[in-house]
């Protein structure tokens, strides 16, 4: 098992003139992760979101390699908590800070199976 530490920032593609009073994250986010060891980046990723209340849930689609992979988690008091069981070796786990409600920056461990 091989951790890897990324940072990743997300813009929401909805353009919302004023902030609403309660952050719903539900929709689609465009963004990258940077790799913190290389400063290399994973451009090109999108995210899918339905919150309901605290819980949050959607999908991550990472186009190389093209993989989709299940995300649930929390959002409370504007930090995002989600993760992805293992996929094809992989998985995911991203925590946020909501910056404003189109944009979200935090931290990636991405943990997968060495070879």
């Amino acid at each position: 098992m091989r951790l890897i530490l990324a940072s990743w920032c997300f813009a929401a593609s909805l353009g919302l003139a004023a902030p609403p009073k309660a952050v719903d994250l539900s929709g689609t986010w465009k963004g990258s992760f940077t790799l913190v060891s290389t400063g290399l980046s994973l451009q090109d990723l999108t995210i899918t979101l339905r919150q309901s209340g605290r819980a949050v849930e959607g999908t991550l689609l990472m186009p190389k390699p093209h993989s989709t992979l299940v995300l649930k988690g929390t959002f409370s008091k504007g930090r995002l908590k989600l993760a992805s069981p293992p996929t094809r070796g992989l998985a995911v786990t991203l925590l946020a800070r909501v910056k404003d409600p189109n944009r979200v920056k935090g931290t990636a461990v991405l943990d997968y199976d060495s070879p």
